[in-house]
């Protein structure tokens, strides 16, 4: 069990989620999709859990992928504007509750870590690292992922 964060590449708004799920639904998407769209204010549902999204070559089959509003080129103080601090909140929450559900442990999984099958919470860049099957960068190394797997560990009941 693994969850792969992503970024969107696209603006921080408060229908980005909504825009994008309806993009993946739609006739104009290629072979692409997330189990989840999360914005400053909502979360959209895109795939079932129990379903293979394709988000991350090589960690589909294993993945759960949670797609954040914003681009991969955000420095860390992007990523700490008070949109992003309300999205990252929510998606916190929602990644607490995808890791207690399936028993996935709340710890980061570099490109060794994921090559070893080790399970976790992941970033799009260390499958492409890991498997070479996208070459997707993202959410970018200015996410700050340290700080978001500690959000998602005190989100978990005691």
């Amino acid at each position: 069990g693994l969850v792969v964060i992503h970024d969107m590449e696209a603006a921080e708004a408060s229908n980005t989620a909504e825009n994008v799920a309806k993009w993946f639904a739609g006739p104009n998407a290629p072979r692409a999709s997330a189990h989840y769209c999360v914005d400053n204010d909502s979360i959209v549902q895109c795939v079932l859990e129990s379903d293979t999204g394709w988000h991350a070559p090589g960690a589909n089959a294993d993945g759960i992928g949670i797609e954040h509003a914003g681009y991969a080129k955000q420095t860390r103080l992007g990523w700490e504007d008070a949109y992003s601090r309300a999205m990252l909140e929510l998606s916190a929450s929602l990644v607490a509750d995808i890791c207690r559900r399936h028993g996935i442990p709340v710890q980061f999984v570099d490109a060794a870590g994921l090559r070893a099958g080790k399970r976790g919470i992941t970033t799009h860049a260390a499958v492409s690292l890991a498997f070479k099957k996208s070459t997707h960068i993202d959410p970018g190394v200015g996410f700050p992922i340290s700080d978001y797997i500690a959000m998602v560990a005190a989100k978990l009941p005691p």
